[in-house]
């Protein structure tokens, strides 16, 4: 009996290993992150295994730092797949189990190896014992002699140009130019990675040409997108070749002579964005400080109706000469002229309506205006705060109702925990079901009670901004529908962003 649990545990430790073609002809692997629902390789085994690997003697690459070998070559580089499992032996014994395979560019697998180890210590040492033992057969020497590797490049070809940047500038200085052309540069964050590249007429078409990149496979002179000017003069249809160089068909939109945005979708969750390329050179003779200078205040407000009905704040368009609309949605971003309709100053509520020809009629509204509420009910605001600084792209922030009266037991208002800043007021503030309680208005000024106060914030009920609505001599009633009620707050905020505009009133 003795012998034969001893063989069972022998066996749990042992490795199995398959090898295929010959391994010592290549030198790069790549190896993934395991992602977990929990998170991106908890256990720590993708980075063990890349340790192993490296200590064998192979070259670990990442996503953005492929040698030239490997770009002209993806044949010489090894896809490591890990696959990983808990189960059961004999006697109910946890074990931990390893999977590593090595698969080519023909997705032919030239190496595979399997360790097992039962369950004695933390599941990350564990599973390490396991990628040391599906390692363990792996007998490798690189000799780049013992194969000849069927050439295929890593990435699709994509057009190459002798321009550089002094070329490029040159060509700027001395020619007159289209207003998009110029020298651009991105700023890298999560979703886009860092470029600078030149817009220039190239064979009489619009091309952006790499200058620099932290991308290792996009080198200096290649295509990275092709412009084709619309019948707006702002508007471009775009052909842009991704960081993996397939191509990838969009839009964008030239904001001002210095500020070019083009939309881009997360593969992943779906959602829009819109990726900002600040123009280097060359130096703009138009003075854009009156962004600053004219616009006496700023704000958000919602749609009420499709037609173009805006609600806001009343103090945000207070003594305006000129209202600007502009709403950023999944068609890309508008700006409007807009007018007053209404205004109530003591419950500071006003209605807006687009007076733009341009201006076309949206989809239906998905929200409902909701007159009740209870203390504790969670909410949330979509708006543009501080756009001057923090930019114009919509913010997102939530709280709760923290009691049903504002300062002084003033009815009008709700104060909530939601964070507000100058520039929200005149957003929304939705339910948990993404329908309509108030408007958010103001915050309480710690000067004003000489004290620190942090999230005490106020929101006019939706009922005085129905009254004012029902001042309309035309008013009808509002033809909404609610469409997010069962969502999670991204997939709502996804739809109602749609509906939520930036006010800026000079």
């Amino acid at each position: 009996m003795k012998n034969r649990i001893l063989l069972i545990l022998i066996m749990l430790m042992v490795a199995i290993s398959v090898i295929g073609q010959n391994i010592n002809c290549y030198k790069y692997i790549f190896v993934p992150d395991l992602i977990y629902e929990t998170g991106t390789d908890i256990y720590g085994i993708s980075a063990y295994t890349r340790e192993q690997l490296t200590n064998i003697g192979f070259k670990i690459i990442q996503d953005n730092n492929s040698p030239d070998e490997v770009l002209e070559n993806k044949c010489s580089l090894l896809n490591c797949v890990l696959k990983t499992s808990k189960g059961h032996g004999a006697y109910g014994i946890t074990t931990g189990t390893v999977e590593i395979s090595l698969v080519n560019c023909e997705n032919k697998t030239v190496f595979k190896g399997v360790g097992t180890t039962w369950y004695g210590s933390q599941w990350n040492v564990v599973y390490q014992k396991s990628v040391e033992r599906a390692l363990s057969e792996m007998n490798y020497k690189y000799n780049p002699d013992s194969y000849n590797h069927y050439k295929q490049p890593l990435f699709p070809i994509v057009e190459k140009t002798n321009e550089t940047e002094e070329t490029m500038r040159k060509y700027l200085t001395l020619n007159k130019t289209d207003p998009i052309e110029g020298i651009y540069k991105s700023y890298q964050s999560d979703q886009l990675s860092y470029y600078k590249l030149g817009i220039i007429k190239h064979e009489n078409l619009l091309k952006a040409i790499i200058i620099e990149s932290n991308l290792n496979q996009w080198k200096t002179g290649e295509v990275k997108a092709i412009f084709e000017q619309s019948s707006m003069k702002e508007l471009y249809s775009v052909k842009w070749y991704m960081a993996n160089k397939t191509q990838y068909e969009t839009f964008g939109i030239l904001e001002n002579e210095g500020l070019l945005s083009i939309e881009f979708k997360d593969i992943k969750s779906g959602e829009k964005r819109q990726d900002r390329f600040v123009k280097m050179f060359p130096q703009i003779d138009t003075d854009f400080s009156f962004n600053k200078k004219d616009i006496k205040s700023s704000g958000s407000g919602f749609f009420v109706t499709s037609n173009g009905i805006i609600a806001t704040n009343a103090h945000v368009i207070k003594d305006a000469s000129n209202i600007e609309i502009y709403l950023s949605n999944d068609f890309g971003n508008f700006t409007y002229k807009a007018k007053v309709l209404l205004a109530d100053n003591k419950n500071d509520v006003a209605l807006l309506q687009i007076d733009d020809e341009n201006f076309k009629e949206i989809t239906t509204i998905p929200y409902v205006i909701n007159e009740k509420s209870e203390v504790g009910e969670k909410v949330f605001t979509i708006g543009y705060p501080l756009n001057d600084v923090m930019g114009v792209n919509y913010k997102v922030t939530d709280g709760i109702i923290s009691s049903k009266t504002g300062i002084d037991d003033d009815v009008r208002y709700y104060q909530i925990s939601v964070p507000l800043q100058p520039g929200n007021s005149g957003g929304p503030l939705f339910n948990k079901e993404g329908n309509i309680i108030g408007i958010t208005t103001a915050r309480l000024n710690s000067d004003v009670v000489s004290a620190k106060i942090e999230n005490v914030n106020y929101a006019i009920k939706i009922s005085y901004l129905l009254n004012l609505y029902n001042m309309l001599p035309d008013a009808s009633s509002l033809n909404t529908t609610p469409k997010v009620s069962n969502k999670e707050l991204q997939e709502q905020v996804k739809i109602l962003k749609n509906y939520v505009c930036l006010i800026k009133v000079n």
